[in-house]
């Protein structure tokens, strides 16, 4: 067999490895969206993926190790550069760059974040703070622009209480947009995002 022979049918293998790893994470998903963690199982993830359970543990090893690429795969850490580098404008314009993008992002993961708070328990004992990892990535990140800002004195306060005070707005708007889709202020989303950075920066009160 050529060099060249080798070489293709090196990357067919290599293709087929990872469509099957990626059809993996996709039943993963579906099936701790209706289940959770706890009670997802990794036979029903291999027959909702259609290969069977032996494949699903060549793959990934356990059912920890699966779950642990699951949560990168649907919020990868890398993504947060997507955000963070265009960070150059006022800090209004900043914010609704940021809050934008962890509005998206919350959003597409919902069905995780409601499981990881219903099985808050589970997942202390089974995956410790791994399956945050990618969520904690961004909330350094916010805390890293906050700092920036006090810095430049833009800002007044602890960097730290000042991403957590934004964050849960963000955090709290999507979990209104999911119980509420009917109120404008969270189906949309950038009148309530607007609304929100008003409130962060100036206040409510009437002075």
């Amino acid at each position: 067999m050529s060099a060249h022979v080798a070489a293709r049918s090196e990357e067919r293998r290599a293709a087929g490895t990872d469509a099957t790893r990626e059809r993996i994470l996709h039943a993963a998903r579906e099936v701790v969206a209706r289940k959770g963690k706890r009670a997802a199982t990794t036979r029903e993830i291999a027959e909702v993926a259609g290969v069977n359970e032996t494949t699903l543990f060549r793959h990934f090893g356990t059912k920890e190790n699966l779950l642990y690429e699951l949560v990168e795969y649907c919020c990868p850490s890398t993504s947060i550069d997507e955000f963070t580098i265009s960070l150059r404008g006022t800090v209004e314009s900043d914010l609704m760059t940021m809050g934008g993008f962890l509005m998206e992002r919350l959003w597409n993961m919902r069905d995780m974040v409601r499981w990881s708070m219903v099985e808050d328990d589970y997942e202390a004992n089974v995956y410790g703070s791994a399956t945050w990892r990618p969520q904690n990535a961004v909330r350094e990140a916010l805390v890293a622009f906050m700092a920036s800002r006090v810095e430049r004195g833009e800002l007044v306060g602890n960097p730290e209480d000042l991403a957590a005070v934004f964050g849960s707005m963000i955090f709290a708007h999507v979990m209104g947009r999911q119980k509420y889709p009917d109120v404008r202020f969270y189906a949309d989303q950038e009148y309530g995002l607007r609304m929100y950075i008003h409130i962060f920066l100036n206040g409510a009160r009437n002075k």
